[in-house]
């Protein structure tokens, strides 16, 4: 049976996912009936592959000591809360501020952006940036909204290992969709151009090494418990099994 290992590496981390495809035909073996997903299963899915996406891209970009930012606005008494419009000019003119830091500092500017209007109508920024003085940071901030507003500073760990992040931002981006009218921005998140997108490699396996072989850590990693999922892939994969789990490097600091 046409099984596919999907591995991808990205910074201290390697993303192994094992599963059925129809792409690689084999004679003898028929193809399993598609079903059709329900609204709320596509959106599952959806939801799962964004959030890989942007798992990968933030461990292959950030390391030890790079910023997971929050932009606050601090509202007075009788003022009225920024529109998605001003939030998107606010946040166009923080990242213009931070080129021009960056660029003075002898850096290059990378960043992964997510706008936020919680539940309760507080307004955020939420970025991962790599690292500089925090308090130019906020001068940038101070820039882009001349208000009472403040930055929240935290620094990634020294894991290399950021799911936990990456699914923290994502569950903002469900709340706002594209193509409604409470849509914050036109994509579940923006980032500037000069990240590195790591690209998969792909191996045909054997139905049998398949199912024989279990999340196993190679020398320099260990298995991250936590990434560990199996079960049937239905109805993305007509119905047939999955494995997916992730590799961390051990460091000098951790693992």
């Amino acid at each position: 049976m046409p099984y596919v290992e999907r591995v991808t590496k990205a910074g201290n981390t390697i993303e192994i996912e094992r599963y059925f495809t129809s792409r690689y035909k084999k004679k003898g073996i028929s193809r399993g009936d598609k079903v059709k997903p329900t609204k709320e299963e596509q959106e599952k899915v959806n939801t799962r592959q964004a959030e890989r996406k942007l798992r990968i891209l933030i461990n292959a970009n950030y390391g030890y000591g790079d910023y997971h930012l929050v932009l606050d606005y601090i509202r007075r008494k009788g003022e009225s809360d920024r529109t998605p419009e001003q939030m998107r000019q606010d946040i166009d003119v923080f990242l213009r501020e931070c080129r021009k830091e960056y660029r003075k500092a002898g850096l290059e500017f990378k960043y992964i952006h997510v706008m936020e209007i919680g539940k309760k109508g507080a307004r955020h920024h939420h970025l991962v940036v790599n690292k500089i003085d925090t308090e130019i940071l906020q001068r940038c901030w101070y820039k882009a909204y001349e208000g009472h507003n403040r930055v929240k500073v935290f620094p990634l760990d020294d894991s290399g290992n950021y799911a936990e992040l990456a699914s923290y931002l994502i569950k903002y981006t469900g709340t706002h969709k594209k193509g409604t009218d409470g849509a914050l921005q036109g994509k579940r998140w923006n980032c500037s151009k000069n990240l590195v997108r790591p690209e998969p490699e792909y191996h045909i396996i054997s139905d049998r090494e398949y199912f024989k072989k279990e999340p196993k850590a190679i020398k320099g990693y260990y298995v991250d418990k936590n990434s560990v999922s199996m079960g049937v892939h239905s109805p993305e994969y007509y119905g047939y099994g999955y494995l997916r789990y992730t590799l961390v490097k051990i460091t000098d600091r951790g693992g």
